[in-house]
């Protein structure tokens, strides 16, 4: 074999590899922009809701119910993501995220502020199924997937009788 046909051979080679390494790349970047579309749009596992207890208002309507996203803004603005019609409530009012595998709530410097559990927020706040977060007139319950009251079953039989 001579060298420029052995050269030749290499160089094919590197381009088949190269092109190789170039589609692995995006097919993981694919994959993960699939992944995490599917959990920003909420598709998948629910992460949560929060429902309308009470309103002094006409809207929203106690039993109302809101899937919550990884970030949830709250407020009087039409850009959040639960809009509150009430004068008490401030444009961006409230920023509920998941980080962590928890729920944390936060007051963004609104002029009437966040009450959880019927005390004032001040700091950003871990929460947890069954929280009631009551912003202006409205109150509403946090409620996650497996925890309707009662604790998700282990799997694990005790052999007791």
């Amino acid at each position: 074999m001579t060298t420029p046909v052995l050269l030749l051979i290499l160089r094919i080679a590197g381009a088949a590899l190269l092109l190789a390494f170039f589609a692995a790349v995006g097919w993981y970047l694919w994959q993960d922009l699939r992944a995490t579309r599917q959990v920003m749009t909420g598709q998948g596992v629910s992460l949560g809701k929060l429902r309308v207890l009470a309103n002094t208002g006409e809207r929203p309507r106690p039993d109302t119910t809101y899937e919550l996203s990884p970030i949830t803004t709250l407020g009087r603005h039409s850009r959040n993501t639960i809009v509150l019609n009430d004068t008490y409530v401030s444009g961006e009012h409230a920023l509920l995220a998941r980080r962590d595998s928890q729920w944390w709530l936060e007051d963004l410097s609104s002029r009437n502020g966040t009450i959880l559990n019927d005390a004032p927020l001040t700091d950003p706040t871990v929460i947890s199924a069954g929280d009631v977060i009551t912003i202006g007139g409205v109150q509403l319950k946090l409620e996650l997937p497996g925890q309707n009251g009662e604790e998700k079953k282990s799997g694990i039989r005790d052999s007791n009788p």
